[in-house]
């Protein structure tokens, strides 16, 4: 069968310009579709990685925490940019004195911890990092989706990773240190004080308008669209290199995104799904009270809200 011309054309534009990950997105309605989907290959030892988001929200796209709030580190002369590099990194973290106090503590010692070191720690105890958690195990990504709740109002998300080539992953320090070290994005932030009203998509075109004029110079605001465009698209790598208790319990790994810029708290999707196969499986909210159960049973421990507190855990 012959496609259409013009569904053809939208199918492409669809997949060149994804922002959540949508065109890769599978609806699971049953629990006869979780274990296909998802929890027979799991069972069946393929390479594949997870991360359970509770609820599918396009305001909840899959990003860093770092560029949720990245404040930090804008450019005073144009607040609408903000810059990140592995040193502003370092004097971000340098700057919280608590912070650095615990990590210095409970370092191995060395004088001079690589970058990655840091933002593992940072990760999971300071929250804050330009690193994105997956985990190995389907059932900590389940466990995050669904833990603490007993009503779901919202349909929760599980999404996987699975590297083609196996090799924009990595498990050795000195690879992961020099990924980090190169590592720069840039946040153009075109509405940083427009009100959400449904005139905000027009605010957005005429904002967009007015910083492609204001930084045209001897080039035209299409020519400008076009390099921040091409810039929207991340590289993306994988690290399979736990450095603490918390990670190794969670069967954790990291997703950085890379070499981008992000306009708006959005990128495009598509360079990282050339780089892993990536999909989106939305879980149907009447399916989670099932799913909590199957959890309870497989894994009982994982149905705490807090993983390794333990005097949390024993209290009536």
């Amino acid at each position: 069968m012959q496609l259409e011309p013009g569904r053809f054309l939208k199918d492409r534009l669809f997949d060149a310009f994804d922002y959540s990950y949508s065109v890769t997105q599978r609806e699971i309605g049953s629990f006869a579709d979780f274990e296909r989907e998802l929890f027979l290959p799991f069972r069946n030892g393929e390479k594949i990685y997870y991360r359970g988001e509770r609820v599918n929200s396009k305001k909840r796209l899959l990003l860093p925490s770092i560029l949720r709030d990245h404040t930090a580190f804008r450019d005073e002369a144009h607040p609408e940019l903000s810059y990140i590099d592995a040193d502003a990194l370092r004097r971000y973290y340098a700057g919280r004195q608590n912070f650095m106090r615990v990590f210095e503590t409970l370092g191995d010692g060395r004088p001079e911890p690589g970058l990655y070191e840091m933002l593992a720690f940072a990760q999971h105890y300071l929250h804050v990092s330009p690193l994105i958690d997956f985990t190995k195990s389907l059932y900590v990504a389940l466990s995050f989706a669904l833990k603490g709740r007993r009503e779901f109002p919202e349909d929760p998300v599980v999404y996987t990773a699975f590297d083609i080539g196996d090799d924009d992953t990595s498990s050795d320090l000195a690879e992961i240190n020099a990924w980090l070290a190169q590592y720069h994005v840039a946040v153009l932030d075109l509405e940083p004080s427009l009100p959400h009203t449904p005139d905000l998509s027009a605010n957005r075109r005429m904002r967009t308008v007015e910083f492609l004029k204001s930084r045209a110079g001897d080039d035209s605001p299409l020519e400008v669209l076009g390099e921040v465009v091409k810039s929207m698209y991340p590289q993306a790598k994988l690290i399979d290199l736990p450095m603490n208790d918390l990670m190794k319990y969670q069967q954790g790994v990291f997703l950085l995104l890379d070499h981008f810029a992000l306009v708006s708290s959005h990128y495009f999707t598509k360079s990282v799904r050339q780089s892993f196969v990536i999909r989106k499986y939305v879980l149907d909210r009447a399916l989670c009270p099932e799913l909590v159960a199957f959890l309870r049973q497989n894994v009982p421990q994982y149905r705490y809200e807090c993983l390794l507190d333990i005097s949390r855990a024993v209290q009536d």
